[in-house]
């Protein structure tokens, strides 16, 4: 089979596959997600796997880091208050109650990035 007959099979194979995505959103941060189907979601040889849940928490993670960008450019109420929010939020994959609380809002805007590490987990 040539190349060009393969990569056409391929593509017409994958675009059949239907992708679901998430997004979470505030003022001009967008943040999308893969949403996986929740049958094929626990369908992994009996082991726990990191589904919707976690890809949730880290869409929510990583928008705060966005909003954390925005408000020191322009400090905002509104935007203040999401972050705190998504801060103070009951996570199950991403839990700061050991590590991180309680911090005043300026700890937070100068830790961001560890407190929002939307690429990591805590056990």
């Amino acid at each position: 089979m040539k190349p060009i007959y393969l990569f056409s099979l391929l593509t017409i194979l994958f675009s059949c596959t239907e992708k679901y995505t998430g997004e979470v959103s505030f003022k001009s941060c967008k943040i999308k997600y893969d949403v996986l189907d929740e049958k094929v979601e626990f369908k992994v040889d009996g082991q726990h796997m990191v589904g919707n849940q976690w890809r949730l928490e880290s869409a929510q993670q990583e928008l705060a880091l966005c909003l954390c960008e925005k408000y020191l450019q322009n400090p905002d109420k509104e935007t203040k208050d999401k972050i705190l929010e998504i801060y103070n939020g009951d996570f199950k994959y991403y839990d700061r109650q050991i590590s991180f609380k309680p911090f005043d809002f300026d700890s937070i805007l100068k830790d961001r990035k560890e407190i929002f590490n939307y690429r990591i987990l805590v056990d």
